[in-house]
């Protein structure tokens, strides 16, 4: 499965290949590009027709929906590896996918074609961010939060997020090609809504931190131009000493100072809560988190940010903190049950989202 998005987000994947040890820039940019374009050659391969495979040798291939408990279990021909989602999780991709796949009617029974086209399609999200690994990088605002942003700001798109962790029915994402079924609108970097209002909490990388708001300054220079309302709620977290923090200080849309919040404050949505229970589907934050309202002249007129908003959001984002108060309290329960531990990143999507 190709784990890497098809476009590499301000160099983000040559620096980190630098810092893993590539000593020449340039031959980590190369391998960069490389992986790239094998990812893009990979999502073409997988958007070709199922019958290339079956007149491969390959055979016609069936996922299976098994309970296990709490959770459920996919396999493709009965066969390891499998993936588990949580039914509670799995209401909600259903609700999606018949929402954008099958015109709001609703699924047909097991056994019939678009019931094993859901399970596939369920299969392929889940298998797509389990090889991508970092669960700490699929992190999202809890949802009281999301309903704040929603009923006070209008707000009704998240400009990175992913089927798994998406609040509202319409997001940006890395992988539109197994994402698009359930209402991926594609890449962020290659979205250009003219008016609206959105939430947007890029991954906790500092070159797609930076590219974001890069992206957002210019969808609103343009948006201003055509006196349109446009608006963005940015989440990212309070490092001050990146670049993405003067460019979002320095926007000439940014309606008064960054609400900080400390990290013992909120909390998140896990970036693994679709096999989560309920109860430990939130985790507190492992760094102070900033969020600017970045809006046009009319955006601002249509949502004016006030006290009582930013109140609210801290009040919704506080009650995600879950049942650890401390990360060093999740990794403990994490390692003391024999599990990996949460990763200490955050942001809604994948860096292509």
């Amino acid at each position: 499965t190709p784990m890497l998005p098809t476009r590499d987000s301000g160099g983000g994947l040559g620096k980190d290949l630098h810092r893993a040890g590539v000593a020449d820039f340039a031959e980590a940019d190369a391998a960069a590009a490389e992986l790239s374009s094998a990812a893009a050659a990979h999502v073409a391969k997988l958007a070709a027709p199922a019958a290339a495979d079956v007149a491969a040798g390959e055979g016609p291939t069936k996922v299976t929906v098994e309970d296990a408990g709490p959770l459920l279990a996919l396999k493709v021909n009965g066969a390891k590896p499998y993936m588990q989602v949580s039914k509670q999780h799995m209401g909600k991709l259903r609700a999606l996918y018949c929402r954008h796949s099958l015109g709001g009617a609703p699924l047909p029974p097991d056994g019939t074609p678009d019931h094993a086209a859901f399970a596939a399609a369920v299969f392929a999200v889940l298998a797509r961010y389990e090889s991508l690994g970092g669960a700490g990088y699929q992190a999202a605002l809890g949802e009281s939060a999301f309903d704040v942003l929603k009923r006070r700001l209008g707000v009704g798109c998240e400009a990175f997020a992913s089927p798994l962790n998406c609040r509202y029915g319409r997001f940006c994402s890395a992988f539109p090609d197994v994402d698009r079924p359930f209402g991926s609108l594609g890449s962020f970097f290659d979205f250009a809504p003219e008016r609206g209002s959105f939430e947007m909490n890029p991954p906790f990388v500092p070159e797609v931190l930076l590219a974001a708001a890069a992206h957002a300054e210019k969808l609103l220079a343009a948006a201003e131009t055509a006196g349109d309302r446009l608006s963005f709620a940015v989440v990212v977290p309070a490092w001050r000493e990146v670049p993405m923090w003067g460019a979002l200080e320095g926007s000439a849309f940014r309606r008064g100072e960054a609400l900080i919040i400390t990290a013992a404050a909120h909390g998140f949505c896990d970036g693994a809560q679709h096999c989560r229970p309920p109860s430990e589907r939130h985790r507190v934050s492992s760094y102070d988190t900033g969020v600017f309202f970045l809006q046009t002249t009319n955006g601002a007129r249509r949502w004016p940010v006030t006290e009582d908003i930013r109140k609210e959001l801290t009040a919704g984002m506080a009650a995600a903190v879950g049942s650890a108060q401390t990360v060093g309290d999740l990794e403990k329960r994490y390692r003391g049950a024999g599990k990996s531990g949460p990763s200490a990143g955050g942001g809604g999507g994948s860096a292509g989202g």
